[in-house]
C-alpha cells in the first residue's frame, strides 16, 4: 500500500495539530488552589455513597469518593464542582471559599441528566431533540460475541440485528428504520471514538468490526432521524451507530478480568432421507441406480459438524489523577465453529490516555485499538452434506481420492468430509485504529477549538489450499493466494462555543473534515491445468507459506491480478443548540459534503436539518400533572442525509480486462481483451428526507418511562445497476439513478421499574417497532411491458432469481407463481391433469393470473416480503440480594422467507440425477413433486418468530474487601416459537434460506474480578 499519499494529503493539517501541541504547551501555568473535602450521601436516608464521581466541570480533573463517601480535591478560584453518580442526579457547586462541602445527592431514576454523545459533540438526554437511543455496558447482551452490534439485539425500537449465519465472526446486517437503498448500502455508518471507519472488509475476515473487542466497549448510542444523522451528511441515510470505549477515572488503579468459556450445539435439523428411506425412493424412483447403493447409514451432516467449544479472555487496567487518565486492555478470543476446522482466533489490545494542562484548557487524548485475527474457514459443504448418499461410508479404499468414497463423475456432490479434510483456506488480519486528539480553550470564554487526526489501516491475506482429488474433480490440486490493504486517514477541526444567556444557553458548533480511502488487492491463482499442486511442494497447507517460498512457487502461478482504488471526502458543517427557558429546544445543522465517487457536476451535496423539543411538563399549565407524570416531551425534525456507499470510479470510462473465456487464440497463444465498461457520468448522491414527531414521557416519578415516534423517510435518485437500450451506452448495463422509495412506521419504547425493595429490584423493558416500505418510482415503470427488475439469486437453477423490485410493492418482494391447492389442502403435484384438458402441464398447477392459456413470466406474481412488519424486544433484569438475572427476547411479525432448501432438494429428481443418486427433503413425500417447482409460492413461508436470545444468571461474591467478583452463567439461542419449517426463519436480511450455516446454542461460564 502506497501510505506516504495519504500523509501527503493530511501533511498540512497534522503540522497544524503539532504546531499547536507544542506552542500551547509553552504557557503552562497553575493558579492558587484551595482543597475541598467533604461527604456525599443519599440525600433521602442519608447513607454515604462510594465511587461518586467529583469532577472539575469542563475538565478531565477529579477524584472519586472512598468507602465511606468521603473526598477530597484542589480547586483553582471560579472552578466548578460536578457530583455524578448512577442512578443519581448530577450535582454542580461553585465552592468559593469554602474548603468543607458536603453534598446529598437526589435520585433520578429516569436520568435526564445523562450525557448522550452524539456527532462532534454530546448533550444533556433532556435536551435532545432528535430520535438518540443509547445502550450502556451494563445492559448489553452476553454470550459469544465478536462483534459490538451483537451487544445490543433486541434492545433498540426500531434497530433490526441479523447475524447473517452461525459461522464464527459471522458478518452482521443492521437496519434502522428499514432499508433506504437498492444497491448503494443500507448498513449504519459506525463511529468508533469519533471516528468515522471505513467498513468495508479485506481477506482473511468475516465481519471487518470484529476488530473491536465487545469487552473495551462503554456505550452504544443510536442515531436514527435525520435530526441527528445529518451532522453526517452523506453518511447518514441509514442511521449512525456510535460506539464509545471505557476510559480511565481518578482514583487509584482499577484492575479488572473477565473471562469466560463456552460449548455450542447444533438445534434444529434438516429434514433429509434416512439411509432406510433414501434406499427405498431410490428402488421406487430411480432403479437405475440401486446397484450404486451402500450399505451404510451415513449421518453426513453429523460427520461435518463438531461440540463449538471456545474461551475468551479480558484484561484490563485504568488509572488516573486530577490531570490524566487512562486505560488499557488486552483479549485474547478463540472460538470453534459448528462445522469442523471452522476457527477465529482474536488478539486484540486497546489504549486510551487522556493528559489536561494550562489549569485545564489543554486536554491531548491518544487513542489506540489493534487487532490479529486468525481464521481458518470450513469450506462451504453444507449443500453437499444434505444430498450425499447416506449410505456410502465416509471412507473407501482408494488412494487416489485420500481414502475417501467419491462418486466417479467430477459433477456429482463431493464427499463433504473429503471436502473439509482436504481443503485449506486460512485467513489473517490486522488492524490498526490510532487517533489523536487536542481540544483547547480559548481566552474567550466559552470558545473552544478541537482537532482531530486518526489512522485506519486494515491488511488481509488468504490462502487457499485444495488436495488432490480426481473424483472430486481437483485434478491437478488448488492453491490461491489473496492480499489486500484499506487505509484511511481523517482530519477534522471545529470550533465550540457555548454561553448562558438571560433565559437559556446557546452552543454553536462548526467544522470541517478530510478523509481518504484507499485500497490494494493483490491475488494470484494457480495454473491448475498445467502444473501439479505437487509441483509446488507446500508443505504445511493449514498456515501460511513464507514471501520465500511465495518467490519461489510465483512461475506458476497466473499473472497477479492488482488494482488499487481511492476516494476522498471532504466536509464542511455547523449546528446551533439553542434552549430557551429549559423548556423550548431548538436544534439545526448543516453539512457539505464533496465526494470523489461522483463527477464534477454532482459531486457536491447539501444537508440541512432542524428540529424543535418542547418540555410540556415544565409549563405552569402542567403543573397540576406532576403528581402523575415525572416527564412529557414533543419533538418534532426533519432533515435531508445522503448515501455515497457505490464503490469507486463508476461514473468514469474505464477498460475491463476479459476473463479468459472470452480470450482469442493466436497460434500456441491466447490474447485476452479489453472493452470498455458501461457508465453513467451524472449519477448524483441519493438522498432521504425525513421526518420524525416524538414523544418522550415519564409516570409514577420515573419508574415507568419511555417514548413514542412516528417517522417518515423518503429516498430519492435510488441507484441501481440496470440495461440500457442498445447504443446509447458503450455496454449494456450501468449505475445510473432510478426510482424513489418510503419508509413510514411507528416506534413504542417503554422501561419500568415493576419492583424496588431493600433486597430486590426488577426492571422491564418493552419496545416494538413497525415499518412499512414501498417503492414509489421507477424510472422504466411507465412501459407496458416492464414488470420490474428482478433479484435475489437462488439455487437450483442457473440464473434463477426469486425476488423483484416493482413500484407499488416492498423492496425484494417474492415473485413467484400461486401454486393451486387441492381439496386435501396439500399443492396440486406436477403430472396430474386437474383441469382435464388432456395435458400434464403448469396449467394444472399454477394460477393463470393473464387468463392467456399459458404459463410464463407474466404470471409471476408479486407476493410476501422478507423484512418484517414488526419488530419486537423484550428484557428483564432481576437483581436479589447476591444474585442477578437477565434475560432478552426478539421477536418479528410479518416477514417471509423463501425455503430453498426445500425448494431444491424436495423433488424426486434429486434421487434421479443424471450424475449420481442425490438425496432429497423430507417434503418431497409430502407435496409429490417429480420436478423442482422453484418459483412456486408454498416456498415462501412465514417467518415470524419469538426468540429467547440471551439469558444470564449471576452471582456477586462479596467475601473479599478489596476484590469483587461475579461468577455468571449465560444460555444463548434457547428456544425458538415460529410456525417456518426451516432451520432457522433468520435466514438473512434478504430472505432466502439456502444452506444457512446454523446458528449454535451455547452455554458459557465466566467469571468477572475487579480489584
Amino acid at each position: 500500500m502506497k501510505k506516504k499519499r495519504i500523509i501527503r494529503g493530511l501533511q498540512k493539517s497534522y503540522k497544524c495539530l503539532l504546531i499547536l501541541m507544542v506552542s500551547t504547551s509553552a504557557f503552562l501555568a497553575s493558579g492558587q488552589q484551595s482543597t475541598v473535602s467533604g461527604t456525599v450521601t443519599d440525600a433521602t436516608d442519608g447513607i454515604s455513597l462510594p465511587g461518586v464521581t467529583v469532577q472539575i466541570k469542563g475538565t478531565q480533573r477529579g477524584v472519586a469518593t472512598d468507602i465511606d463517601g468521603k473526598y477530597s480535591i484542589n480547586v483553582s478560584p471560579g472552578e466548578i464542582l460536578v457530583f455524578t453518580y448512577v442512578g443519581y442526579k448530577p450535582q454542580r457547586i461553585a465552592p468559593g471559599n469554602r474548603t468543607i462541602i458536603d453534598v446529598g445527592l437526589q435520585t433520578d431514576i429516569q436520568e435526564l441528566s445523562e450525557i448522550v454523545v452524539v456527532g462532534y459533540g454530546q448533550v444533556e438526554k433532556g435536551d435532545v431533540t432528535g430520535v438518540v437511543n443509547k445502550v450502556d455496558a451494563k445492559d448489553f447482551n452476553s454470550g459469544v460475541l465478536t462483534s459490538p452490534a451483537n451487544l445490543i439485539a433486541g434492545k433498540v425500537a426500531g434497530v433490526q440485528v441479523v447475524t447473517n449465519d452461525g459461522a464464527p465472526g459471522s458478518g452482521i446486517s443492521i437496519r434502522i428504520r428499514g432499508g433506504t437503498s437498492l444497491t448503494a448500502g443500507n448498513e449504519p455508518l459506525y463511529v468508533v471514538d469519533g471516528v468515522p471507519l471505513d467498513n468495508d472488509g479485506v481477506a482473511g475476515v468475516r465481519n471487518p468490526l470484529n476488530f473491536i473487542n465487545p469487552a473495551d466497549i462503554a456505550d452504544i448510542t443510536i442515531l436514527k432521524d435525520a435530526s441527528s444523522a445529518a451532522i453526517y451528511g452523506s453518511r447518514g441515510a441509514n442511521g449512525v451507530v456510535i460506539i464509545t470505549t471505557k476510559k480511565g477515572s481518578p482514583g487509584k488503579p482499577k484492575i479488572s478480568y473477565d473471562g469466560n468459556y463456552t460449548i455450542g450445539f447444533n438445534g434444529k435439523g434438516v429434514d433429509m432421507l434416512n439411509a432406510e428411506e433414501f434406499e427405498f425412493t431410490v428402488r421406487r424412483k430411480a432403479p437405475r441406480y440401486k446397484d450404486d447403493l451402500g450399505s451404510s447409514n451415513t449421518d453426513w451432516f453429523d460427520e461435518i459438524t463438531q461440540v463449538a467449544k471456545g474461551m475468551n479472555h479480558n484484561l484490563g487496567v485504568s488509572f488516573g489523577s486530577q490531570t490524566n487518565s487512562g486505560r488499557v486492555s488486552l483479549n485474547y478470543q478463540d472460538v470453534n465453529g459448528l462445522l469442523k476446522t471452522d476457527n477465529l482466533e482474536r488478539i486484540s489490545g486497546a489504549v486510551n490516555f487522556t493528559q489536561s494542562a494550562l489549569n485545564d484548557d489543554l486536554q491531548i487524548g491518544i487513542s489506540t485499538k489493534h487487532s490479529i485475527i486468525n481464521n481458518r474457514f470450513a469450506p462451504n459443504v453444507i449443500g453437499s452434506a444434505l444430498v450425499f448418499d447416506p449410505t456410502q461410508s465416509v471412507f473407501a479404499d482408494d488412494p487416489s481420492t485420500g481414502g475417501y468414497f467419491e462418486w466417479s463423475s467430477v459433477l456429482a456432490p463431493a464427499n463433504p468430509v473429503a471436502q473439509i479434510a482436504q481443503t485449506f483456506n486460512i485467513g489473517k488480519t490486522k488492524r490498526n485504529l490510532i487517533g489523536a486528539n487536542l481540544n483547547y480553550n480559548l481566552p474567550l470564554e466559552g470558545l473552544s477549538v478541537k482537532l482531530n487526526y486518526a489512522y485506519d489501516n486494515s491488511r488481509g491475506e488468504s490462502q487457499v489450499t485444495r488436495l488432490i482429488n480426481p473424483s472430486a474433480g481437483i485434478v491437478q490440486g488448488n492453491f490461491s493466494t489473496f492480499e489486500d490493504s484499506r487505509t484511511s486517514g481523517l482530519f477534522e477541526a471545529y470550533l465550540n462555543y457555548n454561553t448562558e444567556l438571560t433565559n437559556g444557553r446557546l452552543d454553536l458548533t462548526v467544522g470541517y473534515s478530510y478523509q481518504d480511502f484507499q485500497s490494494e488487492v493483490d491475488r494470484s491463482l494457480f495454473k491448475r491445468d498445467t502444473v501439479s499442486l505437487n509441483t509446488l511442494d507446500i508443505q504445511n497447507p493449514g498456515s501460511f507459506i513464507s514471501s520465500a517460498k511465495l518467490d519461489e512457487i510465483r512461475p506458476f502461478l497466473d499473472e497477479p491480478l492488482i488494482f488499487e482504488l481511492e476516494n476522498r471526502l471532504i466536509s464542511f458543517w455547523g449546528r446551533a443548540n439553542l434552549s430557551l427557558k429549559d423548556k423550548y429546544l431548538i436544534t439545526a445543522t448543516l453539512r457539505r459534503d464533496g465526494s470523489t465517487r461522483f463527477g464534477e457536476r454532482n459531486r457536491w451535496g447539501l444537508f440541512p436539518s432542524v428540529a424543535v423539543g418542547w418540555r410540556v411538563i415544565d409549563e405552569p399549565f402542567a403543573s397540576g400533572l406532576e403528581n402523575v407524570m415525572s416527564n412529557l416531551k414533543l419533538r418534532l425534525s426533519y432533515g435531508i442525509t445522503g448515501n455515497e456507499e457505490i464503490g469507486d470510479y463508476l461514473y468514469v470510462n474505464l477498460y475491463q480486462q476479459s476473463d479468459d473465456r472470452s480470450a482469442y487464440i493466436f497460434g500456441q497463444d491466447t490474447v485476452n481483451t479489453f472493452r470498455p465498461n458501461s457508465v453513467d457520468p451524472d449519477i448524483k448522491w441519493e438522498e432521504t428526507r425525513s421526518l420524525n414527531f416524538g414523544i418522550d414521557y415519564g409516570f409514577l416519578e420515573g419508574r415507568v418511562y419511555g417514548s413514542i415516534d412516528i417517522y417518515r423517510k423518503l429516498t430519492t435518485d435510488l441507484l441501481f445497476d440496470i440495461a440500457f437500450p442498445i447504443g446509447t451506452l458503450t455496454g449494456d448495463r450501468a449505475v445510473t439513478n432510478i426510482g424513489e422509495m418510503e419508509n413510514k412506521g411507528i416506534e413504542f419504547l417503554i422501561n419500568t421499574i415493576a419492583i424496588d425493595r431493600d433486597d430486590l429490584r426488577l426492571d422491564i423493558g418493552f419496545n416494538a417497532a413497525l415499518n412499512k416500505n414501498e417503492i414509489l418510482k421507477l424510472d422504466n415503470s411507465n412501459l407496458p411491458d416492464f414488470q420490474g427488475y428482478t433479484t435475489g439469486d437462488i439455487s437450483g437453477n442457473v440464473g434463477e432469481r426469486i425476488q423483484i423490485l416493482k413500484v407499488g410493492y416492498p423492496v425484494n418482494s417474492f415473485f413467484v407463481y400461486e401454486h393451486k391447492m387441492g381439496a386435501d389442502g396439500k399443492p396440486i403435484p406436477d403430472g396430474v391433469d386437474v383441469n382435464n384438458d388432456g395435458l400434464r402441464n403448469e396449467l394444472d398447477m399454477y394460477v393463470d393470473q393473464n387468463e392467456d392459456g399459458i404459463i410464463n413470466d407474466d404470471d409471476l406474481r408479486p407476493y410476501k416480503k422478507p423484512a418484517p412488519d414488526v419488530i419486537l424486544g423484550l428484557t428483564g433484569n432481576l437483581t436479589y440480594k447476591n444474585f442477578d438475572l437477565a434475560m432478552t427476547l426478539r421477536g418479528q411479525i410479518g416477514g417471509y422467507t423463501y425455503n430453498n432448501v426445500q425448494s431444491q432438494y424436495g423433488a424426486f429428481q434429486g434421487a434421479n440425477n443424471a450424475f449420481s443418486p442425490n438425496n432429497i427433503h423430507t417434503s418431497a413425500y409430502d407435496n409429490d413433486f417429480t420436478d423442482r417447482q422453484l418459483l412456486s409460492d408454498i416456498y415462501v413461508e412465514n417467518a415470524s418468530f419469538l426468540k429467547l436470545d440471551n439469558v444470564t444468571l449471576g452471582y456477586n461474591i462479596n467475601s473479599f474487601e478489596a476484590i469483587s467478583a461475579k461468577a455468571f452463567v449465560t444460555a444463548t439461542n434457547l428456544l425458538t416459537l415460529t410456525g417456518y419449517s426451516g432451520v432457522d426463519p433468520e435466514a438473512g436480511i434478504n430472505g432466502i434460506d439456502n444452506n444457512l450455516y446454523p446458528r449454535s446454542r451455547t452455554i458459557l461460564i465466566g467469571l468477572n474480578i475487579k480489584l
